[in-house]
């Protein structure tokens, strides 16, 4: 397995130490730690890690900061914040600045591992709070954008949505609503059609637009 290479940024030594610390691992190596912006961007010239490690309060330029300049200059190293900050303000102007992934300080060396693993893979990776924040920010963008021409849906089908983004299965549609799974099948792709969608995710993110569920 190809080691993944990451830079740790924290204005406080002892942090870093212990970051250090949490990734002795042996397919991980910390090719680099800094303490500001200006020690980061000069180790960026000459050699980019996989994986940049970030705080967010830093002297200087802040983490959201150096994240829009990185991803602009660096495309290919995805950026994972690790911060004291995990207001929803805060989270949104990182997700906007393009970071890959977010947890909070006191998340431990399991978590910061399979959060690494995942971003390496090309996932995103956001702590649980910071999950739970993420998805309120989500919900409330989606409400606050109604779709602009909302597109007519028989009762029925209106039915079919709701289940679907309520997490039913077919088999589950059809028998909550004694059809077969079939005429399930027919009535959702007639839904995903008329509203030209590609997904069950999409369909579900149309459910909450149009507040066919309540959360």
């Amino acid at each position: 397995m190809k080691e993944i290479e990451i830079y740790v940024v924290d204005d406080h030594t002892i942090v870093r130490d212990g970051i250090k610390m949490m990734l002795m691992e042996s397919h991980i190596k910390v090719i680099g730690d800094f303490g500001n912006s200006d020690e980061l961007f000069h180790a960026l010239k000459n050699k980019q890690p996989d994986i940049l490690l970030l705080d967010i309060s830093l002297p200087g330029l802040s983490g959201i900061e150096i994240t829009k300049i990185a991803s602009e200059l660096y495309p290919h190293v995805d950026i994972l914040i690790l911060s004291a900050l995990e207001d929803e303000e805060t989270i949104t102007q990182a997700i906007h600045a393009g970071v890959k992934g977010f947890l909070p300080k006191q998340t431990n060396q399991a978590e910061l591992l399979h959060a690494i693993a995942e971003i390496k893979k090309g996932n995103r990776y956001f702590g649980t709070d910071i999950s739970k924040t993420v998805f309120s920010i989500t919900v409330k963008n989606l409400r606050q954008k109604p779709y602009d021409a909302p597109v007519e849906l028989t009762t029925r089908e209106i039915e079919i949505v709701k289940l679907f983004a309520d997490g039913l299965m077919y088999k589950e549609i059809a028998h909550q609503l004694s059809i077969s799974i079939k005429t399930v099948e027919a009535h959702k792709a007639n839904v995903m059609r008329k509203l030209e969608l590609k997904s069950t995710a999409a369909l579900v993110k149309y459910a909450i637009r149009n507040n066919i569920v309540k959360l």
